[in-house]
């Protein structure tokens, strides 16, 4: 089985650690948190669903971690429904919390943004002097929009989706592919590190030199045809970027990052595909783009 950033397979947000922004201060909560982190669902549900309801009369960072972790197990579990409204509860004791689209996959980022809509539209009907939706001219409903969501408290989670590159000043990054198309886990490995490469170019048009201040790596499973729960797993490990500096004109661009993985000696042989997105940031602004490709990780 594959290990995607040191969560055991199964784990479907590997990189849910970067959802908190600081650590839970209740000892349980935060026992939750590293058993999502370590791909132990089951026992985050034990763990986190008696906390969530004893910290709902409390409110808070707490209690809107715990349920935000809740539901990331609970989605991995496949409980949809229930996954939903422990996000619809997260939001009430933190209605600032945000999902960074590049560090959250898109099913995660889905789930919580439906979430969202479905507690704006609640808070909507029950304001007081609240009115029936308006209507357009062309005779379609119009919601009227509600009060502004705050800005985000820093509590983050993998984007997903097709290219979607954010214009920022004069340069452009572009043409994501990954640079080995097939990696083999070696049977009866644990925790070995897989290098992954993602080329891409960089259009800079300012006239002059532009650095790249930093960058971010979101690698998310899209086939896996003998365990299909895996799809939308995900993992943000550690990057790098070479070269820095982008001359005026184009430069071809290298992300290094990896995939930690384990192969069960005695496990049946299989694969899962997948897509990664980096995100470059320079003085203009962040833009991310999408691998056109898939990268094949082999289970023999």
């Amino acid at each position: 089985m594959l290990l995607a950033a040191s969560v055991a397979c199964g784990a479907l947000w590997a990189g849910s650690r970067a959802v908190r922004a600081a650590s839970a201060q209740d000892p349980v909560v935060a026992t939750g948190i590293r058993q999502v982190e370590e791909g132990d669902f089951e026992g985050a549900l034990v763990t986190l669903t008696p906390a969530a309801d004893r910290l709902a009369a409390v409110g808070g960072r707490d209690a809107a971690q715990a349920c935000l972790y809740l539901g990331i197990a609970q989605l991995a579990l496949g409980q949809v429904e229930d996954a939903r409204a422990r996000f619809v509860q997260a939001l009430g004791h933190e209605p600032s919390l945000r999902l960074q689209p590049d560090r959250v996959s898109p099913k995660v980022l889905s789930a919580f943004e439906e979430a969202r809509r479905e507690r704006d539209a609640a808070t909507r009907a029950s304001a007081p002097g609240a009115s029936a939706p308006k209507k357009s001219r062309a005779g379609r409903t119009v919601l009227l929009a509600g009060a502004g969501i705050g800005a985000g408290v820093g509590i983050a989670l993998v984007a997903g989706g097709g290219d979607s590159t954010t214009p920022s000043g004069d340069v452009q990054f572009a043409g994501a592919r990954f640079g080995t198309p097939v990696l083999d886990c070696p049977n009866g490995t644990v925790g070995l590190a897989l290098p992954v490469a993602i080329d891409l170019n960089a259009e800079n048009g300012t006239g002059r030199d532009v650095t790249v201040a930093s960058v971010s790596a979101v690698l998310f499973i899209v086939a896996s045809p003998a365990v299909p729960g895996e799809v939308g797993f995900s993992t943000s490990p550690p990057a790098t970027v070479v070269p820095v500096t982008l001359r005026p004109g184009t430069t071809a661009l290298r992300v290094q990052t990896t995939l930690t993985c384990a192969n069960g000696e005695g496990d049946a042989p299989r694969y899962n595909e997948w897509k990664g997105r980096v995100t470059l940031t320079t003085a203009g602004g962040a833009q991310s783009t999408e691998t056109a490709d898939t990268l094949r990780v082999n289970l023999p």
